[in-house]
């Protein structure tokens, strides 16, 4: 009985394993590790060539115009926030912002609003625990960040496009939109 078990289960690891995609998981974590290390050092416009163009779109889709209008508050609040999206970008020309620009924009507000995770994020370490394929164009990369002796597991979704791999967005863009329009339309 305990042979069968052992055949079985090797068996069964087999045929999983034979299941499971083939996935280049040095180019998944190259393109990771480098999103990481721009997104760490607040380089978000450096980030944003790794991000899913598709995903980049979709986010400038419903954000760009929630921020375009939400220019006429007079919350205090709202103006620190458009601020840091917008940062040196003026007039006529915020309405052409590209996507990229729009995600860079989006995470100079998460920066502004806590500067000490980026400081932490600076001063973090990344190490990638394992690559999971979920099909032929699509790996799940889980790692770890380690910031001053502590650290915490996590994990990215990463799709191949056009033969090239690319972190997908994590938030959803029509949530992040619904939280802003609310901020912008507060009382001064």
């Amino acid at each position: 009985m305990k042979k069968l078990v052992l055949l079985l289960t090797s068996l069964l690891s087999f045929t999983s394993a034979a299941a499971a995609p083939a996935v280049d998981t040095k180019a998944v974590e190259d393109v990771f590790l480098r999103y990481w290390g721009a997104y760490a050092k607040k380089d978000f416009a450096k980030a944003a060539a790794d991000m899913l163009p598709s995903d980049l779109e979709a986010t400038k889709a419903e954000v760009l115009q929630v921020f375009l209008a939400g220019q006429t508050s007079k919350n205090r609040e709202a103006q620190e926030v458009l601020g840091a999206f917008f940062a040196k970008t003026v007039g006529s020309a915020r309405a052409a912002m590209p996507a990229t620009a729009v995600f860079a924009g989006l995470n100079r507000v998460v920066a502004a609003g806590s500067p000490e995770m980026f400081e932490a994020f600076n001063q973090s370490t990344v190490s990638i625990i394992f690559v999971r394929a979920i099909d032929a164009d699509t790996a799940e990369v889980h790692f770890q960040i380690t910031v001053r002796g502590v650290s915490e597991a996590d994990a990215e979704i990463l799709v191949r496009e056009n033969g090239r791999w690319w972190v997908k967005v994590k938030d959803n863009p029509r949530e992040a939109a619904a939280s802003f329009k609310e901020l912008f339309a507060r009382p001064a």
